[in-house]
């Protein structure tokens, strides 16, 4: 592994928690983790929940900020291997968009209002996005409505939180299966987006297999922001399998 040179992200480590933290990455990496402004968040939140009641719909564009969700495609195929638009043989995708989630620091808005149609033109923005026209309208209907923007601006807030979002060379295109410690892939990640932190996103699996990574965002798309509950969502084995797609 190549080590990192000394900057910033040296001193978020340097912490009594969070050096702990490391040391048992796989197992209790942030799962409690709550900063100042955070934990007062939870705090605001769970205020704001007890206000509005679970029953009231949520508010169009009232939201924390986005959680992005990347889809592995060779676990996804194996499970779904009749999604032939997503998983024809001569596609080779690696990580593809799942969606782009509005959150709250505690729970998340759903199917905000009567579905704004997609139109012609937005679909072909959203297919350079989306792997099938399935997702893209079954996120919107679940997930974009909830944003408070345009079809238009809300795939704009994709395609720069998918820009945004790097991903380790070695995970664009494997040519073959590996097996690799779940904290050096941790470490990858890290690697090729300076801004990142602990705490910022999860690496998701499904019996010890790569599925998805999420990775947190403001609402202003400026940079990273810390999200305990995404958090406790992570992978919780020492290694981590990650199929091809070849």
């Amino acid at each position: 592994m190549t080590k990192r040179s000394l900057d910033p992200k040296i001193f978020f480590f340097s912490g009594a928690l969070l050096s702990g933290v490391i040391l048992n990455l796989t197992q209790s990496w942030a799962l409690d983790y709550c900063s100042g402004a955070e934990c007062k968040a939870h705090e605001i939140a769970m205020q704001r929940e007890a206000l509005t009641g679970s029953k009231n719909r949520p508010e169009l564009g009232k939201f924390d900020f986005y959680v992005l969700a990347l889809t592995w495609t060779a676990e996804f195929c194996q499970r779904n291997w009749s999604a032939s638009q997503q998983c024809a043989e001569n596609k080779n995708l690696g990580f593809v968009v799942h969606g782009l989630w509005p959150q709250y620091y505690h729970g998340y808005p759903l199917y905000c209002r009567n579905e704004i149609p997609l139109s012609p033109n937005n679909m072909i923005q959203a297919l350079k996005l989306f792997p099938t026209e399935r997702l893209v309208r079954y996120e919107w209907r679940k997930h974009g409505i909830c944003s408070g923007k345009t079809p238009h601006k809300y795939l704009e807030d994709v395609s720069t939180a998918q820009n945004l979002f790097k991903i380790p060379q070695g995970l664009v295109n494997p040519k073959n299966d590996q097996t690799m410690r779940l904290k050096a892939l941790y470490w990858d990640f890290l690697k090729v987006n300076p801004s990142l932190h602990p705490g910022m996103f999860s690496i998701n699996c499904r019996h010890g297999v790569l599925t998805e990574v999420r990775v947190c965002i403001s609402q202003d798309m400026r940079h990273y922001q810390l999200c305990p509950q995404v958090m406790r969502q992570s992978c919780r084995t020492s290694d981590i399998f990650i199929p091809s797609f070849h």
